[in-house]
């Protein structure tokens, strides 16, 4: 349960600095960015392991208040954390950040995913596995939700039309609310965060004062 929380609150904290705020800055100025990273700053087990651990401790109190995670600790985190929990056909997932936006680059093999729209015209054949990127920017959607509203996407590097971002999305495994726009992919809002930012290439967390009694409820 530790690794879905995490998993599904790293992309949605980055909303919520914006949204409610964001805490004075030289709090952070002394914090490692990436503690463990290796130095072919390539995501790893040991990356996912080590980082799990460190959010383990922020969300039951037996840490400082902060956290602080590099773009390749949370790509170590999407990739070998939970199981199952990524697309058979995407390989190599990878989130990075960029001041407010969101970027997810991934390996596609495109025979796994039939319902991808003809792009012929535009970037001819589809080869048997094609890099594929996604940008965005989170946005509310309701009390227990967000939506990851995708801007912009390319595929083998070419820009993709808007127009197709939907039935790409959809093509992905894109499931959702009826409210949630068609560009967009819908992540579910945890507790235990008071607010997140990001800084250049990194997340930056704060706990939630609370955060013991949210541990002390979902042990229960």
């Amino acid at each position: 349960m530790k690794k879905l929380m995490l998993l599904v609150f790293l992309i949605p904290a980055i909303y919520a600095g914006f949204k409610w705020g964001l805490p004075p800055i030289n709090r952070f100025l002394d914090s490692n960015p990436c503690e463990g990273c290796a130095e072919d700053g390539q995501p790893s087990v040991s990356l996912s392991d080590l980082t799990m651990d460190r959010f383990e401790r922020l969300s039951w109190g037996e840490s400082d208040d902060k956290l602080v995670l590099a773009s390749v600790e949370v790509s170590s985190v999407v990739r070998y954390a939970v199981p199952g929990i990524i697309p058979l056909g995407l390989l190599e997932p990878r989130v990075e950040f960029e001041e407010e936006r969101i970027r997810l680059s991934a390996l596609v093999i495109a025979e796994k995913f039939p319902g991808l729209p003809k792009l012929d015209e535009i970037i001819g054949l589809l080869p048997d596995t094609i890099a594929v990127e996604m940008e965005g920017m989170i946005a509310p959607l309701d009390q227990g939700h967000f939506a990851l509203i995708i801007n912009g996407l390319w595929m083998a590097k070419i820009p993709i039309p808007s127009s197709l971002i939907p039935a790409i999305l959809t093509a992905f495994g894109r499931e959702g609310r009826r409210a949630l726009p068609r560009n967009a992919l819908l992540i579910p809002k945890p507790d235990g965060i008071e607010s997140a930012f990001v800084r250049a290439d990194s997340l930056f967390l704060l706990a939630n004062p609370e955060r013991e009694e949210h541990a002390r409820d979902e042990d229960d």
